[in-house]
Parts: structure tokens; sequence; C-alpha cells
């Protein structure tokens, strides 16, 4: 199969493979061909995926259509400059390949390390705001104009508290529950308790913002780097597979949230944030302050409401994502305590960009 495959991009047969154990949502390969490493990618369906994303003007696509605009997307991204790792063309020009029905792609392998907050300064924290917002702007500059605005919906109270008391049963039903049973039921009925104190806070619902091309899954183990200390550089960012249209401002704040977070206290490091912030409204100012606080309320409540590592392990026996499970479920409980302190920081960094706020 991998000889046939390769063949079609021109390329010797593998001399030798092994499976990459890293990542959430496919199956990925390392494969050698002359002497040279290659990332060969099996994509699976993933939860949430349905059809396909729809595109700038609403419409369905289907997922095969999906992949390939993505694949496209992150083709002219290339040519601005940005590290963005597309994948191969084969002879005929094309980006995915179907090997017994099932879609491949093929990549060139790229070397790096993964960092987050442990391993940054505030100036490290500045450029990746500013790599992010590149990726925001040139996404806009190589592909259609999107229409605005996009209503964003969010999940009721009563749909929230639902889903708990139904993951709580599960969770209790066990007959032998290990550690992440009992901590999954622990937060389950945190979240039952807070989610009625707060619900008066919750984004308006079908509220319209402003919408963009975005990422869609930036985090840290997409992002590589030459090193771990500091001064080192960006030279690969993966995994393009979720890019679609959404509010740009959401996926600033998770991207704070993933790289900034602390692993066993789930507190975010906000002097991080802040220069976080500074560096992508540098590199993009006509991002609005009033852009930037909507989505520190929406994702807010979005993680407060949202479920889905817990689906995953009792609804589908996926325990690929249990160990993000401490950290993020950590997370909601002191933001929620500390809400106003992370939307200052937050609208602070942009001040600090925009100089109506005095660096410490």
């Amino acid at each position: 199969m991998l000889e046939g495959l390769f063949l079609r991009f021109g390329l010797p047969a593998p001399s030798g493979f092994r499976v990459v154990d890293s990542g959430l949502l496919n199956r990925s390969y390392r494969v050698i061909s002359a002497g040279q490493s290659y990332f060969l990618k099996h994509y699976l369906p993933w939860r949430g995926h349905g059809t396909g994303l729809p595109d700038e003007h609403g419409r369905r696509r289907s997922a095969a259509q999906t992949l390939h605009w993505q694949h496209e997307a992150v083709i002219r991204l290339q040519t601005l400059g940005i590290p963005a790792v597309a994948p191969l063309r084969d002879l005929r020009g094309r980006t995915v390949s179907y090997v017994r029905g099932r879609p491949l792609a093929v990549f060139p392998w790229k070397s790096g390390v993964h960092r987050y907050g442990l391993h940054m300064q505030e100036a490290d924290a500045h450029y990746l705001g500013t790599l992010l917002a590149d990726i925001h702007s040139g996404l806009a500059q190589v592909l259609p104009s999107v229409p605005q605005p996009l209503f964003v919906t969010t999940k009721s109270e009563q749909c929230a508290l639902a889903e708990a008391e139904q993951l709580l049963t599960l969770v209790v039903a066990r007959p032998d529950p290990d550690m992440m049973d009992l901590l999954c039921a622990h937060r389950l009925r945190e979240r039952l308790a807070l989610i009625p104190e707060v619900a008066h806070l919750r984004p308006a619902p079908g509220a319209a913002g402003a919408v963009g091309y975005i990422h869609g899954d930036f985090h840290g183990g997409n992002v590589m780097w030459s090193a771990l200390g500091p001064g080192s550089h960006v030279t690969a960012i993966i995994d393009w597979e979720k890019t679609a249209v959404g509010p740009c401002g959401d996926e600033v704040v998770s991207t704070a949230l993933v790289f900034f977070t602390e692993q066993i206290s789930g507190q975010l490091d906000l002097d991080l944030v802040r220069m976080f912030i500074a560096g992508y409204v540098t590199s993009r100012p006509q991002f609005s302050e009033g852009e930037l606080a909507d989505s520190v309320r929406r994702v807010w409540w979005e993680r407060l409401t949202d479920f889905w590592i817990p689906v995953w392990r009792y609804h589908h026996a996926d325990h690929r994502a249990d160990s993000l499970f401490p950290a993020t479920a950590a997370l909601v409980p002191w933001w929620t305590e500390n809400y106003q302190k992370v939307l200052d920081a937050f609208l602070e960094g942009a001040g600090l960009a925009t100089g109506t706020v005095p660096r410490r």
C-alpha cells in the first residue's frame, strides 16, 4: 500500500515507517523514502465533524470537500511566509489520496519542540500573539471575504445541566471507578452547582459577532519551535483540519487558555496572557476591545457548559483526551471565581498594544 501511495507522488518506495502516537484526531506515521522523512496522515472522522464545515457563505460542505478546501487554504497561506505545513501534491496535483476508501495525505517532515507557558517568557508570548494575528490576517488575504456578521449560538443552561446529569449518572454507575472516574464525578457535581449560580451571565443566545478565518486548533501540540529556551522561533504550524469561519476573538482567547493554563492548578498566567494579547493587537490593530470582551465571555461560558472529554470517555469509550481533563476542568471554577481579573488582563493586553495602558 505504501509503495503504491508514494509512487503517486513520484517518490521512491518507502524503506521504513513508524507510528506517531501524538495527536487525538487522526492516525499518523513517519515514513522514510530515499533517506528522507515524510509525515503520512490518515484522516479519521472526528466527533462533531458531521458532514463537513460550512463555507464562507454558510453552505454545508461535504467532509471530503472540507478537507480539500483546508489543504488549498494552507498552501496559499504558505506563500505569505507563514510557517504553515501544507501537504504535498501528487503527480496529478491532488493533495488527498484514497487507499481502500481511506483518505490520506503526505506532508514534509518537520522537526521541532512544543512549548507552553512553563517554557515561555513575556517576549515569547508576545511573539506567539503576533503569529496568530498574522495567520488570521493571512487567511483573510488569500481567501474570499467573509460576510459579516455571523450569529454565534451558545448552549443554554438547561441543556448543559441535562448533559451533566446524564454523564454523572454514567460515572457513578461504574462498578470499579478509577481516579479519572472520581475526578469526573467531582467536576460534574461542581458544574451542576456552578451553572445555575452564573446562568444570568450567559452571552445573549444567537448574538451576532465579527468573524473571519481561523486555524481552529491552535494549541501547543500543533505549534513547533526551534528550541525550548527564550528567543526561539516557530518552525512549523500543523494540523489545519479544523480551519473554518468563526469568531477570530474566540480563537485568540482559547489559544491563551491552552498555552498559559498551569497544568495542575488550572490557573492562567495572566502576565503571559497580557503580552500574548498585546502581540496579537499590535499585529492586527483592527481587532477591537469590544470583540475581545465578547469572546472572553463567550469562551468562558463555552468552557463552563462543555463536557466533550467526558462525552468521549463515557459515550464512546474513547480515552484519547483523558489526559487533558484535569487542567481544563480545573480552569473553569478558577476562571469563574476570578472572571473580572481575567477579563481585565485580556483588556490590559490590548491596551498595551494601543498605548492606553502603561506597561508594568
